[in-house]
C-alpha cells in the first residue's frame, strides 16, 4: 500500500510541477466531436456520449441538484473521447430546476436512504435496462461500471457504492466524486459501508464547506477505504466542474485525473498517473 500527501506551495516541487505540466500536455487526449445521443429508456431521459461505434467501458454520470447533464458537456465529452461510453440520466430536479433536497442541506444527520431516492431509482432502472437496449452493443461489460457525479451527483454515486444499503449496485467498482455532497454519510458513520470500490475525490480551494470537509483530519477522505485519490484545485469553486465560462479553465487538468482514475479502475492501466502533481493542484493525496 502506498500513501502520500503532497501540498503546495513547496519550493522543492517547482521542477515537479513543470514536468507534470509537460506530462499533462502529452497525455491528455484532445477534445474532438464525440457522438451525442439523447434518448428515453424506461421513461428516463438520457444523454449518451461515446467516441464511435466500437465497444467501451461504461460510466454513469449523475448531475448536480437543479442541474442537467448538458451542464457538464465538457468533462463528459473528454471522457467519451478517452474511450468511454458515458450515460447521464436527467434526474427529476433537472426537469424541475429545483435545488431543494427532500431533507434540508443544513441537517445532514437527518438524511436517510429515502432522501431523494428518485436518483437511486433512475440509475437502478438504467443499469437494469441497458443490457437489453440498442446501446448494449457499445458497452464492453456490465460487470464493472464507473460512476461519476458532481455535488448531489457525487452523493448519488456514494449511495450506489454502498453509502445506503438499499442503493448499492455491485457492478459499480469505481466512483469519481466531484465536490460531492458527502456530509450525510460522514456524520452518520456510513463511510465504512462504502467498500470494494476505488474512489476519486476532487475539490477546490474556494469550494467551502464541501472541500474542507473532505480534507480535514478524520474527514471524509481519511474515512474512505483505499484505493483512494484526492486532488484540490487552486481557486476552484463548487461550480467549477460545470461548463461555466470561468470553470472551463480547470477542465483539462480535472479531466486528466478523472480519465487516469477510470483508466486504472476500468481498463487496468497503470496507477502512477494519479501520483502526478499538475500545476493547478494545491493538494494531492493517494493511497493505493
Amino acid at each position: 500500500m502506498n500513501f502520500s500527501t503532497i501540498t503546495k506551495p513547496q519550493p522543492i516541487l517547482k521542477k515537479i510541477v513543470v514536468l507534470s505540466a509537460l506530462f499533462l500536455t502529452l497525455q491528455t487526449p484532445p477534445v474532438i466531436g464525440e457522438i451525442l445521443t439523447t434518448d428515453t429508456i424506461e421513461n428516463i431521459e438520457l444523454e449518451i456520449r461515446r467516441p464511435d461505434d466500437d465497444t467501451y467501458p461504461l460510466i454513469i454520470f449523475s448531475h448536480g441538484m437543479g442541474g442537467c447533464p448538458a451542464d457538464y458537456s465538457g468533462i463528459q465529452g473528454r471522457l467519451a473521447n478517452a474511450g468511454y461510453i458515458v450515460v447521464a440520466p436527467k434526474h427529476a430536479d433537472c426537469i424541475s430546476g429545483s435545488t431543494t433536497p427532500d431533507t434540508p442541506w443544513r441537517t445532514p444527520e437527518k438524511w436517510t436512504e429515502h432522501t431523494n431516492n428518485n436518483r437511486r431509482d433512475d440509475i437502478h432502472t438504467v443499469l437494469d435496462a441497458l443490457p437489453h437496449s440498442k446501446y448494449a452493443q457499445y458497452i464492453e461489460t456490465f460487470k464493472q461500471v464507473g460512476c461519476a457525479g458532481h455535488s448531489m451527483g457525487g452523493y448519488t454515486c456514494m449511495g450506489l457504492s454502498g453509502g445506503w444499503d438499499s442503493w448499492k449496485r455491485i457492478e459499480i467498482n469505481s466512483v469519481a466524486l466531484l465536490s460531492p455532497w458527502n456530509k450525510p454519510y460522514a456524520v452518520q458513520g456510513r463511510m465504512s459501508s462504502i467498500r470494494n470500490v476505488k474512489t476519486l475525490y476532487q475539490g477546490g480551494s474556494k469550494d467551502r464547506p464541501i472541500s474542507t470537509g473532505l480534507i480535514e483530519p478524520n474527514g471524509t477522505f481519511d474515512k474512505t477505504k483505499p484505493s483512494k485519490y484526492l486532488q484540490i484545485f487552486k481557486r476552484a469553486r463548487h461550480s467549477s466542474w460545470t461548463d461555466g465560462a470561468l470553470a472551463k479553465r480547470f477542465h483539462e487538468q480535472m479531466s486528466y485525473y478523472i480519465i487516469s482514475f477510470f483508466d486504472f479502475s476500468l481498463k487496468n492501466n497503470p496507477k502512477e498517473k494519479l501520483e502526478v502533481l499538475n500545476s493547478q493542484i494545491t493538494e494531492l493525496r493517494f493511497e493505493h
